[in-house]
């Protein structure tokens, strides 16, 4: 089964969804079958009256919203580096590399699509070319050195590896996994938990985008990331066309 996926917050006036209807708009148009389901994750808080509204602005996606939890807990964790970056900014980027395979286990191909991401490519043929390869971005980009400190460096350790890489990773606001094939690997859910353990995700900021630059470079190869000029898009947070 396949599922596109956005993280999203909940708002207290309707007129605040208006990037997240957009973005569903976009993919309505480009998604041929409809039967694909559309996973919107948030904190509960999304009110039953909001999710009715935001259905009925595209009555032909098949939405499911899907409470999810972020651990409080972690918001105790001191913060090193990166200060302007919230606890809910952190959330997110543990939820995209340690949080969101409880919620997918069902399926075997995910497409996250960002809240701020306006489509405009064949999402059918995506999901086709994520029977060849296990990851499909847009294209790579660098993550800045102060919140990548000692990011390198804890791979080198973990994987026993001599290479050294920088920081840089699939640009993971659009971004295609092989769930059926990641779930069977063994050293990437070890990698993830010593990430976790590791807790610098909070302390350091470390992002999913590399992360999962050091996952694929480590552990499946560069040749497991399809990079494709179809993937066309608007990024609004970075007012960036992508391809």
């Amino acid at each position: 089964m396949n599922c596109i996926a956005v993280l999203t917050r909940g708002y207290d006036r309707i007129e605040d969804y208006s990037l997240l209807i957009r973005r569903n708009k976009c993919i309505e148009i480009n998604l041929i079958d409809k039967n694909t389901d559309n996973l919107i994750f948030h904190e509960g808080n999304i009110r039953e009256e909001h999710q009715q509204y935001i259905q009925t602005q595209t009555p032909n996606l098949n939405i499911i919203f899907k409470e999810i939890l972020f651990d409080k807990e972690k918001e105790k964790i001191i913060i090193e580096e990166a200060h302007r970056f919230s606890y809910g900014y952190r959330h997110m980027c543990s939820f995209w590399f340690v949080d969101f395979w409880n919620y997918v286990k069902d399926y075997d191909y995910l497409l996250r699509i960002d809240e701020d991401c306006f489509i405009n490519f064949n999402i059918d043929e995506i999901f086709h070319n994520l029977e060849k390869k296990i990851f499909i971005s847009g294209r790579q980009s660098f993550d800045h050195n102060f919140v990548t400190i000692g990011l390198n460096q804890f791979s080198l350790n973990f994987f026993k590896s001599s290479v050294p890489k920088r920081p840089y990773g699939p640009y993971t606001n659009i971004f295609g996994l092989s769930l059926s094939q990641l779930r069977h690997n063994e050293l990437l859910f070890k990698y993830i938990q010593s990430v976790d353990e590791s807790q610098m995700i909070y302390k350091r900021r470390w992002g999913d985008l590399p992360l999962w630059g050091e996952v694929i470079f480590y552990i499946f190869g560069d040749e497991s990331l399809y990079i494709t000029s179809k993937l066309k898009y608007y990024h609004e947070s970075h007012k960036l066309n992508v391809n």
